[in-house]
């Protein structure tokens, strides 16, 4: 017998029931200075914000009745537990220096947490998260009010850390101060050691660093020691998280998606903030993927499908209010049929829309290319590729001409266009893209077989139809993922290589910053397990210290929907099937059923009024590492009339039952 395990396992066992019974119940502390802290469990705060769904859950939701294990949408979640903790401030019972504390208040960020306190007159908030060094400190100012929440975010995993908090006159001067103890938890086995410090810069353009998305990592961020001061309990979806403006990020669900020719696609996803927040719920029938971009106005650009023998084929518009797509553009509508022998011929993966001039730039890494769309018109403005590539193709016309030696890109991710103009000419951008130069996927004979990857930026001549090479910052081979990022103030270039062809230096990733003039390396760090994409990691800290708005228009888009069976079949033979692989969820008026990838062929709603089904097996997978996939299949059940249906299932053929039913 292994006795330390042994011990081990019991002392891990010990703790997690110790964290149960501190999450259950409350805590008051003195402060050193004077005053109490209130320490909140996770799980007692929890308990105590239920009844304020009640007054947010949509009055259909209330009247579904079902023996699945129904969950409440994850904006009721967050935003019960908002008006839990605007009730509480506001309830007299924290008067400075006596403050309220919960640790990971929406439960989805652990490093992170919330400080309620009202004093007589309104001041100002300085915060300040110590770090290890002086150059390591998150430190924030929140508005002048009477009634005080502070956001904390920048903690150190398994430490108690004193935050700072400095009440302030109108004149910034400090008239008060209370050091608070917030005490965190180890980080989780997969994000320890994940980051690791090569070189250190001394004046970095990003203070702190986000790294998301890929397989074996959750969300993080990592500070220029390589400390880990935040993270996201759940995994995302493998093309991680996307930031948007005001402090927010669309979150794509890891768990469910709709079937297609290949990786199956995101489904479900949210709006959310850093302090783990959900404001709304997006539903999409044919699934998203790669990439999210704002457009002005607040809608969301991303890659979708058409699901017509093809797949990551497509850009959508989504209305942000709605979920509804209300503009589309069809990737095989602007190519001839050169390339389109693939089932993921295009493979989008960056879409951008720059209002100045109402165009969309878009990647395309399985042809090689990154084109310019009109976006009022959806025709093709211009091709960045190879011209050998599309030699004796019907793209010749729209192809950009090289000027002296320009290098081409292959497989390449993240094309945006800077909103510098280096050479001073009206009639040129910039657009900067990660040329993985790889050329795996789909072959190219003018590959020049070049063992780097790069950040690559390049001068386009819009009116003359050229482009030559502007500059370029070479990284070991990332074969997949990955980003570039220009940071004009500081005149650095990030170069986020988010997974190498081979581990270097034990790594599956990194990031790398340059000096933008000299090309000199200022600062490396490696990713143990590799990633999606990397950002600047600097929430917005007055848009977190705001009560979420109070909203029944939580849930938007839509998803898969039950049509009516004409003729009806006999279901009462079907055999009872259980399966370990096999579960099941509802949350509101939606369904969802856990099972393989494309062994869900339909689902059956056979009610007394009538029997409608919901088909899976409008596509087939084609690719042998997304055959044993299991997630969660998605469809909502709102349309169907009143009625109690039972639950059966068409499992590669043969139809059974399941023993569960939904009724509304």
């Amino acid at each position: 017998m292994n006795f330390v395990a042994t011990c081990k396992r019991g002392l891990g066992k010990l703790q997690r029931k110790a964290d149960d019974r501190l999450k259950r119940r409350t805590e008051v502390i003195r402060l050193k200075e004077g005053g109490t802290l209130e320490i909140c469990g996770l799980s007692k705060m929890a308990k105590e914000a239920m009844p304020f769904r009640e007054k947010i859950t949509r009055e259909e939701a209330k009247a579904v009745r079902t023996n699945i294990k129904q969950t409440a949408a994850l904006p009721v979640k967050t935003l019960a537990r908002d008006l839990y903790f605007e009730e509480l401030l506001h309830s007299g019972m924290y008067l400075y220096p006596n403050m309220f504390l919960v640790v990971n208040p929406f439960g989805e960020a652990p490093l992170t947490a919330l400080i309620l306190f009202e004093t007589e007159g309104s001041c100002g908030i300085r915060v300040t998260v110590p770090g290890k060094i002086q150059e390591t400190d998150f430190v924030y100012h929140l508005p002048y009010t009477k009634y005080h929440r502070i956001p904390v975010v920048g903690l150190y995993p398994n430490r108690k850390n004193k935050v700072k908090i400095e009440l302030l006159n109108e004149k910034n001067e400090v008239i008060e101060r209370r050091v608070v103890p917030v005490k965190t938890k180890a980080l989780p086995m997969d994000l320890k050691d994940v980051i690791q410090t090569f070189k250190v810069a001394e004046n970095p353009a990003f203070k702190n660093i986000m790294i998301n998305g890929g397989v074996d990592i959750k969300t993080c961020a990592f500070d220029k020691q390589g400390s880990i001061r935040y993270y996201l309990r759940r995994k995302v979806r493998g093309y991680g998280i996307f930031p948007l403006s005001g402090g927010r990020f669309v979150f794509m669900e890891k768990e469910i998606a709709v079937p297609s020719y290949s990786n199956p696609q995101t489904s479900v996803y949210h709006d959310m903030d850093y302090l783990g927040r959900v404001y709304r719920t997006y539903l999409s029938k044919k699934g998203v993927h790669h990439t999210l971009e704002e457009k002005e106005g607040g809608n969301f650009l991303t890659g979708s499908n058409t699901m017509m023998e093809h797949t990551e084929d497509m850009v959508v518009e989504i209305d942000r209010e709605t979920g509804e797509n209300v503009w589309e553009l069809k990737i095989e509508d602007l190519f001839d049929d050169k390339y389109k022998n693939m089932m993921d011929w295009a493979h989008v993966n960056s879409v951008v829309y720059y209002p100045k001039d109402e165009t969309v730039l878009i990647s395309l890494r399985n042809i090689h290319a990154v084109i310019s769309v009109d976006y009022k018109t959806k025709k093709l403005r211009w091709l960045l590729s190879d011209v050998k590539f599309w030699k004796k193709t019907g793209m010749v016309d729209k192809l950009l001409k090289p000027i002296g030696d320009v290098k081409w890109t292959y497989q390449q991710h993240a094309a945006y266009e800077l909103d510098e103009n280096f050479d001073g000419n009206p009639d040129t951008k910039h657009i900067m893209i990660f040329d993985n130069h790889w050329a795996k996927r789909r072959k190219a004979k003018s590959f020049d077989g070049d063992p780097l990857s790069y950040v690559s930026i390049y001068t386009v001549n819009e009116k003359e139809g050229t482009v030559e090479q502007f500059k370029r910052f070479g990284c070991p081979k990332t074969r997949i993922r990955a980003n570039g990022i220009y940071c004009k103030e500081e005149g650095h270039i990030y170069s986020m290589a988010g997974a190498y062809a081979e581990n270097v230096k034990g790594c599956g990733g990194g990031v790398y910053e340059y000096d933008f003039k000299t090309g000199e390396l200022l600062a490396e760090y490696g990713v143990r397990p590799g990633y999606f994409r990397a950002y600047e990691f600097a929430p917005d800290m007055e848009a977190l210290a705001e009560p979420m708005p109070i909203t029944h228009n939580y849930l938007v888009g839509h998803t898969k929907r039950p049509y009516k069976v004409e003729q009806s079949r006999d279901f009462s033979s079907c055999r009872l099937f259980k399966s370990r692989k096999l579960k099941y969820m509802v949350q509101e008026q939606l369904l969802f059923v856990r099972y393989i990838d494309h062994d869900l062929l339909k689902v059956y709603f056979v009610g007394e009024k009538g029997t409608y089904a919901v088909d899976f097996d409008d596509t087939y997978q084609t690719m042998e590492i997304f055959k044993n996939n299991e997630y969660y299949y998605s469809m909502q059940f709102d349309s169907l009339p009143s009625d109690h249906y039972e639950i059966f299932l068409d499992i590669t053929g043969e139809v059974v039952r399941t023993g569960k039913y939904v009724e509304k």
